[in-house]
């Protein structure tokens, strides 16, 4: 089964993902794709310092800083250790996997490279950006997603902080078909995850992602024995939010909340 992994950086769970889909031994991983827009979660550091203040911003940017320090470090030895890996680009060198930084996966240049390709499924660990019809259309297989809620619910952007700021006692995370709408497609693999009482963004986003990529393991397993059945996706029934404002940022914090 031939993969193209699509998403945005992230130094944390998604290397370690990858990682994971790499074990298996009926997949062959032909490229990794960051996708660096001003949607993306790391360039959004001016809207978590103005709603959380510096102090708890940079907690988060030393805990980002020590991680890329392992990423260089890691670099220096041509990512030959046997250390997790901390970027996407360590994980698709260290394993000699193609690896391309995009702005816009619907790119036509890019989408002619997929086209080359010939992928059976493209999988996408939260990518920032909506997957038109014609991406949509070049796997066999279909585009399939990793969303850190229990879809229907919290469909959008940041589940993880949304999911905290409403209250919930629990969340989940979500393997489904990719379609035109976000978060819409049918639902392929769940898991509920139980939300606990110190739970931050941060720690909330590392717990739901690293779930996550076991159930998109559990997935990619099904669909290659040819044993999946999807689920309807009632989105009716859901709920959809977009990203916070710097307003539902400060109320959070001043209800307890912490982004770390």
């Amino acid at each position: 089964m031939k993969l193209i992994i699509i998403t945005q950086e992230d130094s944390f769970a998604v290397p370690q993902n990858i990682e994971k889909i790499i074990k298996l031994d009926f997949v062959t991983i032909q490229k990794v794709v960051n996708i660096d827009s001003s949607h993306s979660l790391v360039n959004q550091k001016k809207l978590f310092i103005d709603g959380f203040g510096l102090l708890q911003s940079a907690k988060m940017g030393v805990k980002v800083g020590l991680h890329k320090a392992n990423d260089f470090l890691d670099g220096i030895s041509s990512y030959k250790t046997s250390l997790p890996s901390k970027s996407l680009k360590a994980v698709a060198l260290k394993n000699k996997i193609d690896y391309q930084t995009i702005t816009n996966p619907n790119d036509e240049k890019f989408l002619d490279e997929l086209e080359v390709l010939k992928p059976d499924i493209i999988v996408s660990f939260s990518a920032p950006l909506v997957f038109k019809n014609k991406l949509l259309s070049i796997p066999t297989l279909g585009c399939i997603n990793l969303h850190c809620s229990f879809l229907p619910n919290f469909a959008g952007i940041m589940p993880s902080f949304w999911t905290l700021y409403k209250k919930q006692k629990s969340t989940g995370v979500t393997v489904h078909y990719m379609d035109s709408k976000i978060d819409n497609g049918k639902i392929l693999g769940q898991k509920e995850v139980l939300i606990e009482k110190d739970e931050t963004i941060f720690s909330l986003i590392l717990k739901t992602k690293e779930i996550g990529g076991e159930v998109m393991c559990d997935v990619l397993r099904e669909i290659h024995a040819g044993k999946m059945v999807p689920k309807d996706n009632n989105t009716e029934n859901g709920s959809y939010f977009s990203w916070p404002k710097v307003e539902d940022f400060k109320d959070f914090k001043k209800q307890g909340g912490r982004l770390i």
